[in-house]
């Protein structure tokens, strides 16, 4: 993690436009995460937002300047909402954004684990929730999908793993 860069994060109904406008604005990326997950009728790893309607924003720039161009977005009929724990904190701590760099890859995806069932647990043993076993706290089997216990953004993650046999 880089310390000189801030994290925010918004809550907009129309996350493609929000990231193309502030992708437009230098030193600033913005995104909105994405995970692999297997798609039952087509048998096959799709795509899809991790976090429904939030959009990450990494920059070097101060509260100050970001809320400048956060304000200045064209479509004043989109709703953009920062989300603070006080009024002048970014809605991330630290550990939060620790485990968004460890479980992203460099495309902002959280790709496919895998794992076995050892005493009706799984045991990831490839992809980025290996050693995270402690934090999966229940496994869904017909769709591959784990639920972790991570507080974050008030939402329960439920993550891509397959259960190799």
């Amino acid at each position: 993690m880089n310390l000189d860069e801030h994290w925010y994060v918004l809550l907009t109904i129309r996350s493609k436009e929000v990231c193309k406008y502030l992708n437009e604005n230098e030193g600033i990326f913005a995104f909105s995460p994405k995970m692999e997950f297997y798609h039952r009728v087509s048998k096959q790893i799709q795509l899809r937002t991790l976090f429904g309607g939030y959009v990450f924003v990494v920059s070097k720039l101060s509260q100050v300047e970001v809320d400048r161009i956060f304000r200045k977005f064209p479509l004043q009929s989109v709703f953009i909402h920062e989300l603070k724990y006080e009024e002048e904190v970014s809605a991330l701590t630290d550990e939060e954004i620790r485990i968004l760099n460890m479980l992203l890859d460099d495309e902002k995806v959280l790709r496919m684990s895998y794992g076995k069932l050892v005493n009706k647990k799984i045991h990831v043993t490839q992809g980025p929730l290996k050693n995270m076993d402690d934090y999966i706290v229940k496994y869904d089997k017909h769709n591959r999908l784990a639920t972790l216990n991570l507080h974050f953004l008030n939402q329960i993650w439920k993550v891509g793993v397959t259960i190799i046999v």
